[in-house]
């Protein structure tokens, strides 16, 4: 079932992945999607459904955009050019020129189609150009990613707060351990991004801080089989036992023991590689990352992932994610009460419902994600 799952993910993932259709509205209400096969300085030839068709480009409906720079400044016109070198811009300062070296995003305002009548599919809301979705992930689902929240963004999810201090430093908690006594804060520092926006590259790195309770590790171990009244059991058995559970692991005599949590920590890096895909609409995002956890009286416990997260939609983000980590446990590992790889996958999406709430699917525990972002 695994390898199907797999198999069938992956499929999806090329299928995704090898869109290259552009779609082009016209002056007279029309829209014609297909593969660009040629160009020349007045038109376009379009590979379509019902065969190649010439655009002139004095037909093509011109792109309104607003224009986000470093600096900070932005920008709002109408799309001349656009070139590997920069974006030509009729605005009402003027006919301008901006380099690409200059611009952290553009937006493409959007408009309705001519002749739609206010009938429209399912996702047709997304048809014309648009380089970002509405979502840009800070964590794949647990893992970092390699961007931060931007300045004065608040995030509140079921499990956790954070809020962008900067553009390039946010903190982050779980609240849901204060109730047991874990005062625990994640700060993290985007060390550099840079590119433009075809391609951009982002690197952050961070650690979470805890002053108790136990990591989300375990040990695969032997364990007394002990009866409900706390006496010695008829033998052992192997079982998933979380890190700092002590009273859990095999003694030759059983004793009654008290758990005694202690401050841990751990630290993370994570590098992101944000590419515009073919289409012009959305992008496709690469993340590697790594995290140390340390506990007291254990071994270090690394951890070391891809992931891959895709805009299927503008409001809509498909994510993949492979990880490495000998101390996690799969909810069929220990329903199986067995170790079966130290390789394991997850994949969901997260969904823009609203401006402001997120929320997503994923294969792995806890299944359910959802969240504000103010």
């Amino acid at each position: 079932m695994k390898k199907i799952i797999l198999a069938f993910l992956y499929l999806n993932i090329a299928i995704l992945f090898s869109q290259d259709t552009k779609e082009f509205y016209l002056k007279s209400g029309d829209r014609v999607s297909g593969t660009v096969s040629s160009e020349t300085d007045s038109t376009y030839t379009l590979e379509t459904t019902f065969g190649a068709v010439t655009l002139n480009k004095a037909d093509i409906q011109p792109d309104e955009v607003m224009i986000y720079l470093k600096s900070g400044d932005k920008v709002k016109g109408i799309l001349i050019l656009e070139s590997n070198d920069g974006f030509r811009i009729k605005s009402q300062l003027g006919e301008l020129f901006i380099e690409r070296t200059k611009v952290d995003r553009v937006e493409f305002i959007s408009r309705l189609s001519k002749g739609t009548e206010g009938t429209s599919k399912p996702g047709e809301e997304d048809s014309g150009r648009w380089y970002y979705g509405e979502e840009r992930l800070n964590d794949i689902f647990f893992d970092p990613t390699g961007y931060t929240l931007k300045e004065n963004v608040l995030y509140l999810s079921g499990l956790s707060w954070g809020y962008g201090l900067t553009d390039r430093f946010q903190i982050m908690s779980k609240w849901g351990g204060y109730l047991f006594g874990d005062l625990n804060f994640r700060p993290k520092y985007m060390v550099f991004k840079k590119g433009d926006v075809k391609s951009e590259q982002a690197l952050s790195i961070g650690g979470h801080f805890h002053l108790r309770g136990y990591p989300n590790k375990h040990n695969f171990k032997k364990v007394e089989e002990n009866n409900w009244s706390g006496t010695n059991g008829d033998g052992i058995r192997t079982e998933w036992v979380r890190v700092g559970d002590e009273c859990n692991f095999i003694e030759e005599e059983f004793t009654e023991c008290e758990d005694e949590e202690s401050m841990w920590y751990e630290f993370f890096a994570a590098y992101t590689v944000s590419n515009l895909k073919k289409s012009g609409q959305g992008r496709i995002n690469h993340t590697i990352g790594a995290t140390i956890t340390s506990y007291p009286g254990y071994d270090t416990m690394p951890r070391a992932y891809y992931a891959v997260s895709a805009d299927a939609r503008k409001s809509l983000k498909l994510i993949f994610e492979v990880f490495w980590d000998p101390y996690w446990a799969s909810m069929l590992e220990i329903m199986e009460e067995e170790k079966i790889s130290d390789i394991d996958f997850d994949f969901g999406f997260i969904y823009a419902r609203s401006e402001n709430f997120r929320i997503g699917i994923h294969f792995q525990r806890p299944f359910l994600a959802f969240y504000y972002k103010f």
